[in-house]
């Protein structure tokens, strides 16, 4: 596998200065194609029984998340296949990507290194019903448009007057209003990264650790790597099924 340059990752993601979610004059995202009468939020349902989850056991904590294979089917089989076959088991949190999110997911403490069943990369898997809210899982890997077993759980933007004003302002095809104010509502509300949004593969929603994450962003950050301040362990992955009650 090609190898992962961690700053250059950040910069092609995130366009970190401040919230802007343009390239150039042009908003270039998959989000564009979406039939957005077709959105759901089904990150804040509760998961159905037997639904499928994965318990992220962290130096911090644990972190579980519900999984998505219904809409993420490739992604999520790899995930699911990595975790299985102990392939994240004392892996390292590689990046804390300017408070914005943390990455983990790599055999190489730097995050050089990411691995699928058949050594290619996963193409992305778009829809409307998965968004980059705070707490998503995000499949990543060198190559826009492509994941692998790296992975990335989103924190937020800060959602002031002038960031909304931007995201409204993002036109569609027609040069109106690209997404819907349910929507930015939804952001704003739960937290997010809407620079995400039909850029990368949403595949899994945390349920439970929400405090453990916060503590891992909390860390802080080597300004230059990016490498997070204290030493950050996943010293499993372990997947299961959801039960109620």
């Amino acid at each position: 596998m090609k190898k992962l340059l961690v700053i250059p990752l950040a910069a092609s993601m995130l366009l970190l200065g401040g919230c802007s979610l343009f390239v150039g004059n042009t908003y270039t995202s998959q989000a564009l194609y979406y039939d957005y009468s077709q959105m759901e939020f089904i990150q804040f349902e509760e998961p159905e029984e037997g639904q499928t989850v994965a318990v992220i056991k962290t130096s911090k904590g644990d972190i579980t998340a519900v999984l998505y294979p219904e809409y993420a089917p490739n992604t999520v089989d790899n995930f699911v296949n990595r975790a299985n076959d102990g392939y994240y088991d004392n892996t390292k949190i590689f990046g804390i990507f300017e408070g914005y999110y943390a990455a983990t997911g790599s055999s190489s403490e730097d995050g050089t290194t990411g691995a699928s069943n058949d050594g290619n990369l996963i193409e992305n898997e778009y829809t409307p019903k998965l968004w980059p809210f705070k707490g998503a899982l995000c499949s990543i890997s060198h190559v826009m448009g492509y994941g692998d077993s790296r992975y990335m759980i989103c924190n937020t933007i800060e959602f002031d007057d002038k960031a909304l004003e931007e995201i409204r302002a993002i036109p569609d095809k027609n040069k109106e209003q690209l997404f819907p104010d349910e929507l930015i509502e939804a952001w704003a509300e739960h937290g997010a990264i809407p620079q995400f949004s039909g850029s990368l593969t949403v595949f899994g929603q945390v349920i439970d650790g929400m405090d453990v994450f916060d503590e891992i962003m909390s860390v802080g950050f080597d300004s230059e790597t990016y490498k997070p301040n204290e030493d950050l362990t996943i010293y499993t992955v372990e997947i299961t099924e959801y039960k109620r009650g």
